[in-house]
């Protein structure tokens, strides 16, 4: 009897890893959109990138407002990154939240009027020692970052021209009506692919409102503000 045909198999889907500046996308998308804070951001990349296997997405941020007493907007960060730390490809990477004293110098403003704001610290570093280090290790075939900071293309460079194996590209977060104040020119220069973040596919990937962690306990999504 003749040999039976062998069957085909599939290529193995390259190993992609999604890299997010949590302040940047927030401030760029999220904070306009409160109705998709609560966002399965596993699933979402996923679906982004369905001819490639996601294996990690890593959330860079920092604990807002650590010093306070009481803040409302830091028990819904807290919130958010426990039911983020339930999903299985996603690892939360922290920095640093430091406020500091700013001198209003607008023309309306009282003399000498002075006010506290916060900002993150330690992001850029984080994300540009994990993509060195994951292209160093062979860890992963695609970069996916999510940022619109520029202070990330050395970086970005770095793989580029020692790795060029690997695919990098840059999806920025902002909606549409601020495509134009978008600068790409160096990520062109690079052969970067660098587009705003699709936004479509987002509502399809909002957590339920209760999300059951792995030891059993809950926790539930934060009213919209």
């Amino acid at each position: 009897m003749p040999e039976p045909a062998p069957v085909p198999v599939a290529p193995a889907k390259k190993r992609c890893t999604v890299y997010i500046d949590a302040f940047n996308w927030y401030y760029g998308i999220f904070i306009h959109r409160p109705e998709w804070k609560w966002l399965n951001i596993q699933s979402y990349f996923e679906a982004l990138r369905l001819d490639e296997d996601v294996v990690q997405v890593y959330f860079f941020t920092a604990i807002v407002e650590p010093n306070h007493h009481v803040s409302a907007k830091r028990d819904r960060q807290k919130r958010y990154l426990t039911a983020l730390r339930s999903l299985p490809k996603v690892e939360v990477v922290l920095g640093k939240y430091q406020e500091r004293t700013v001198t209003c110098r607008a023309e309306p403003c009282p003399r000498r009027l002075q006010y506290r704001v916060g900002e993150e610290k330690k992001t850029d570093v984080n994300i540009a020692i994990r993509l060195i280090d994951d292209a160093l290790n062979d860890r992963t075939d695609s970069m996916i970052i999510v940022s619109a900071d520029s202070d990330l293309e050395p970086a970005v460079e770095w793989v580029r021209r020692h790795h060029p194996g690997i695919k990098v590209s840059v999806y920025v977060p902002a909606l549409p009506e601020e495509a134009g104040q978008r600068r790409n020119d160096n990520y062109q220069r690079m052969q970067v692919n660098c587009r705003l973040l699709p936004l479509g596919e987002i509502p399809r990937h909002v957590l339920p409102t209760t999300v059951t962690l792995p030891d059993g306990r809950t926790v539930e999504r934060p009213p919209l503000n």
